[in-house]
Order: structure tokens, then sequence, then C-alpha cells
């Protein structure tokens, strides 16, 4: 059976047939591609423990030289105060994976540096966690934060810190609670 292909060209179907039949085989050979370089990193953050923040050092102890941010210059929102939860897991060879920007409150362009900053620490096992075994958590990271003067009276230091636990409490993440 032979007809009109695009702009006249005569077309068989075998043509036709077997155009299509190699653009799906590449494309199930691109998924799969896919599947088996995304199924490693999904089946560890199934596997590892769910800490919260505040435990992470009974695990894993940050190891921080310097830390490397890349701050915008310009961006929506980006000098009101708030904060960005980024939830990673440390791997076994205590690097952070699988970071992501979980919460941006308010929504703002500092997700990515947030992020970008949580990708540069380091960690170094506990000396409970003599298996160097991976946990799932996250960190908040605030952002234009009030801050308490040095001089400042207890009152108004209570008041500060009020205000900064305001600002990041829509940041936790539900999920993490310790065990």
């Amino acid at each position: 059976m032979r007809g009109n292909g695009y702009a006249g060209v005569p077309v068989s179907r075998s043509t036709v047939m077997t155009g299509v039949h190699s653009t799906t085989r590449r494309a199930q050979g691109a998924l799969i591609g896919v599947a088996l370089a995304v199924l490693p990193a999904l089946v560890l953050a199934q596997s590892v423990q769910r800490v919260p923040p505040e435990h992470i050092d009974h695990y894993w102890v940050v190891d921080v030289s310097h830390v490397d941010v890349n701050l915008p210059y310009t961006g929506t929102n980006i000098n009101k105060p708030g904060c960005v939860a980024v939830s990673f897991i440390i791997g076994g060879n205590g690097k952070p994976m699988d970071v992501r920007a979980a919460r941006i409150v308010p929504l703002s362009d500092l997700g990515p540096a947030a992020v970008s900053m949580i990708e540069s620490y380091r960690y170094r096992p506990a000396a409970a966690n003599t298996a160097q075994l991976p946990i799932a958590s996250y960190l908040i990271v605030p952002f234009n934060l009030p801050q308490a003067q040095a001089d400042a009276s207890p009152a108004a230091r209570t008041r500060i810190l009020a205000e900064r636990k305001r600002y990041l409490q829509p940041c936790v993440l539900p999920g993490y609670a310790p065990r």
C-alpha cells in the first residue's frame, strides 16, 4: 500500500511502521535508562531512616571547613525574611545527596542558594554510627531574619528569638519525628 506522505512524497506502510517502531524503541530505551539511573536513589531513599534536624548529630557530624553558597543578586523576595527547608540524604560516604528545596517561605528565588549551601556540607560519622548508616533529614536555612544586637536587653533578645521562631516554623517538615 502506498500513500502520500508529507509534502506529497510517496510513503509505503512498511516505512511508516518502521519509523514508528524505531522511535518507540528509542523512547523505551531512554525510559529504561532513566529508570535505571533513578532507581538506586529511590531504593536508598525508601530504606534510610528519617531523622529530625535536631538529631542529625547522633548519626553524622558536619565537618565544615568552608561553605559555598551561590546567592542571587536579584530575584523574587530575596530581601524578605524567610526560610528554605532543604531535604537530603547523608550517604555512607558523608556527602549529601538527593538535595532539594522542599519548602520555601515566602516563595522566593532563594531555594537554589539554600540547596547549594547544603550540597557543600561534608559529614563524618558520629561515634555511635560506626556502620556509617545513611539517613534522610532536612535543615532549615534562614534568610534575612532579625538579629539581636550584642547590647540588647534580655527582653529584646527574647522578643527577637520569638520572632525568628515564627519565621522558621513554616519550614518545619512533617514526617521527621524523633523516635
